[in-house]
């Protein structure tokens, strides 16, 4: 009966080198790697495009830096933008003589005084703004003017200056339109919000004010100034995206 001869596998024969079970080709970890970046570019690519649509985040836009000013208030005493910061501002712009043309944005302003007031947000972290555009607009005239609106420092500030000095602020850095012809002064009804950073982020038709969407965008400044340091990639990805309310 004969035998059969003895198997001579490779890794017997002298000078045969034994693979390593289980590490694949230095190919296959390539391709390995390769597909996982492109997976996680797509997943970035389909997380951004979502999040440019879906807009889970919004932001009100930063225009520019505003003004600054040293101007004087209805009580004779100076007030800067500086001594204003850490308050979100709601700035308009008008006269003491402005009367019933200047009634849609009063009435307007005077509603989110009420529900400013109402929910404690008033004179601590929202302050109303009003910049005279008439140079006779005088401290007293202007404490006159307030008390008809029952407003009140440091909820609400009234402010004045030379002419030279409101036509620079005013009709130059904010550019808002007007014109005194001697009792008549023409006026562009302009309401801005300045963030508690002293940035300009919106601006708003004074003769047709909408509180609500006053209110809204207060709101917004007020949620990023207060996000976290996590949340905070997560605005700055908002503003890439042109997140901004409709």
């Amino acid at each position: 009966m004969h035998s059969s001869p003895p198997r001579v596998s490779a890794t017997s024969l002298p000078g045969s080198i034994r693979p390593v079970r289980g590490a694949p080709p230095l190919l296959h970890w390539i391709r390995r790697a390769l597909y996982g970046v492109a997976a996680f570019f797509l997943v970035l690519v389909v997380l951004l495009l979502w999040f440019a649509i879906a807009r889970p985040v919004q932001v009100l836009p930063r225009i520019s830096a505003a003004p600054a000013f040293m101007l004087t208030d209805q009580n004779g005493r100076w007030v800067s933008d500086i001594d204003l910061r850490g308050s979100v501002l709601i700035i308009n712009f008008a006269h003491t003589r402005c009367g019933e043309r200047c009634a849609a944005m009063e009435r307007g302003l005077l509603t989110l005084v009420d529900v400013l007031r109402a929910d404690g947000r008033l004179g601590a972290q929202v302050r109303l703004v009003t910049i005279t555009v008439d140079e006779h607009d005088t401290p007293p005239a202007l404490r006159a003017y307030a008390a008809r609106l029952n407003a009140s420092a440091p909820e609400w500030i009234f402010l004045t200056g030379s002419a030279r000095e409101l036509k620079q602020l005013v009709g130059g850095e904010y550019g808002v339109y007007y014109r005194l012809d001697g009792e008549t002064v023409h006026l562009d009804q302009r309401v801005v919000l300045v963030d508690e950073t002293g940035l300009l982020r919106a601006e708003y038709d004074g003769m047709r004010l909408d509180p609500a969407i006053v209110l809204r965008d207060i709101g917004l400044v007020e949620q990023e100034a207060n996000s976290s340091d996590v949340a905070r990639p997560i605005y700055e990805a908002a503003h890439i995206f042109v997140c901004y309310p409709r």
